[in-house]
């Protein structure tokens, strides 16, 4: 079978031909010595920098859609190299999206490796894919019937020195994958090693071998706060026998809430309670015997608040209502509010609150953790939650976010004082505790785990437990306020138990 010609002078279809191949010859050309030999002969071989793993997949991904489109230079652009080209593209882009998300939201300039005007290269094999595919788009549109002849095409010089450049460029890459990577079974490495020629300094690997868990979500899979998975055996708690708080009163809320109720606050100064519920936030007043106003809150209205699991009240009437991811919502009372300005913001009772700000808060320790409770403390005017244990993290961490930005402050992990006593059981941990609920009164943070029904007393100068008590017969206990000399509990069921409040250590 003949070679059909590229180009004849004075031919529309045939200007047409030559226009198509011209422009993906330039655009191989461009691919294969732009960014793959960019990086190979500049990165790698000059400045000393290796691919990690998933480098490697973004590199060999641009190869493939070169050599891809060399096979369209030679035979023409037939569906079956089409589409596998935007079938790896489609790779690359997950993968570069993958690396790319692994380090975005690190703080300022911060990254892995180095940088191409101000971009980390995972970041341009981002860009370099999306390119790859507005240029497959590109060209399809002048493709024309002519171009779907059967038989390899003769060809041109430039198309012959783009052929030239892809072996030149793919053997380089085999030099650096040797020196860097190692032979089967060796893969490479998270973190590489920097490149050098010299095989005294090569180090081959195998830890990408290592078993991980699988998962579409990866480490971020993590079950949602669950009470049902918590024991409440106060005889199983990780601080061992511990003294018992008074129980003055059992009873049930009696309260006409829509659904559970998910945490407790108080405000002395209005001597007013607020319940929240998964979406509902209720202000009662201070014999808990009636709602005095209530709004259902649109929880996937703008930033997600999801289910409310904390809440307390803030200066100047304002209360701020937390979602378990850390979302929240900040409303003010308002018995003159617009029902109709307030559409977007409630579900139910939109003349009764005004919605202040949404917003998240960011945490570093406790990215991995949802919250279960929070609580206001006025002297550092700063909100405070803390984390709940999950199936993946198992670390009890106090965060505190300043009220004037509601950005973090600080984080950190509490020890146990020596001078409080505490003990604890062997191969046991602070961490085995369930926080569900949070108050602060006199610069201390009382704690309430669902887990053994222990109350921990947390000194917020010092950052460490300074008491701990148990409170006896606390079934699935979801909030915690204090009012005067008592502690007022909530569980999940509606129920109410008053206990004596510890004295201040």
């Amino acid at each position: 079978m003949a070679p059909t010609s590229t180009v004849h002078q004075g031919n529309p279809s045939s200007v047409q031909h030559g226009v198509l191949f011209t422009v993906l010859t330039l655009a191989i050309l461009f691919l294969t010595l732009v960014p793959v030999g960019t990086a190979v002969f500049w990165l790698g071989f000059v400045r000393g920098d290796s691919p990690c793993v998933m480098c490697w997949e973004q590199r060999m991904g641009m190869i493939l859609i070169s050599l891809t489109g060399l096979f369209v230079l030679r035979f023409g652009p037939r569906p079956k190299y089409i589409g596998m080209a935007i079938l790896i593209a489609g790779w690359g882009i997950f993968m570069g999206m993958r690396h790319a998300g692994m380090h975005g939201a690190r703080d300022i300039g911060q990254g892995f490796s180095l940088e191409i005007l101000g971009a980390h290269t995972y970041t341009w094999a981002l860009i370099t894919y999306w390119a790859c595919v507005l240029v497959m788009g590109a060209l399809l549109l002048l493709v024309r019937d002519e171009h779907l002849q059967p038989g390899p095409r003769t060809l041109r010089g430039l198309e012959r020195f783009a052929g030239a450049a892809f072996l030149v460029v793919v053997g380089a890459n085999i030099v650096q994958a040797f020196a860097s990577t190692g032979p089967p079974p060796f893969m490479g490495q998270s973190d590489p090693i920097r490149f050098s020629f010299n095989p005294r300094y090569w180090h081959w690997s195998l830890e990408e071998w290592k078993p991980v868990t699988l998962g579409l979500r990866g480490r971020w899979a993590v079950d949602k706060p669950d009470l049902a998975t918590v024991v409440s055996d106060s005889t199983g708690g990780p601080l061992g026998t511990l003294p018992v708080l008074a129980v003055t009163e059992r009873r049930p809320l009696g309260l006409a809430l829509d659904g559970s109720p998910t945490d407790i606050a108080y405000d002395a100064a209005t001597d007013q309670f607020l319940l929240t519920t998964a979406t509902g936030v209720y202000l009662t007043d201070g014999v808990l015997g009636r709602i005095q106003r209530h709004a259902i809150i649109d929880a996937g209205y703008s930033v997600d608040i999801g289910r409310v699991a904390g809440v307390a009240f803030l200066d100047s009437g304002a209360v701020i209502a937390v979602g378990e991811n850390k979302s929240y919502v900040v409303l003010r009372p308002n018995g003159h509010a617009n029902a109709d300005s307030n559409f977007r913001y409630f579900l139910a009772s939109r003349d009764q609150f005004d919605e202040v700000t949404r917003g998240r808060f960011g945490t570093a320790r406790a990215r991995l953790l949802y919250i279960m409770s929070a609580a206001y403390d006025p002297a550092s005017n700063s909100v405070v939650t803390v984390t709940f244990p999950n199936n993946k993290v198992k670390r009890l961490i106090v965060s505190r976010f300043s009220r004037r930005d509601l950005l973090l402050s600080e984080e950190y992990v509490p020890t146990i004082a020596p001078s409080s006593g505490l003990v604890l059981a062997p191969k046991r941990t602070l961490d085995d505790l369930a926080i569900t609920g949070a108050a602060v009164a006199d610069g201390q943070l009382l704690a309430l785990s669902a887990a053994g029904g222990t109350l921990l007393t947390i000194d917020l100068t010092t950052r460490q437990v300074v008491a701990a008590h148990t409170i006896p017969g606390l079934t699935r206990p979801v909030g915690i306020a204090i009012k005067g000399g008592a502690l007022y509990i909530v569980d999940d069921a509606g129920g109410l138990t008053v206990v004596a409040r510890p004295p201040r250590m």
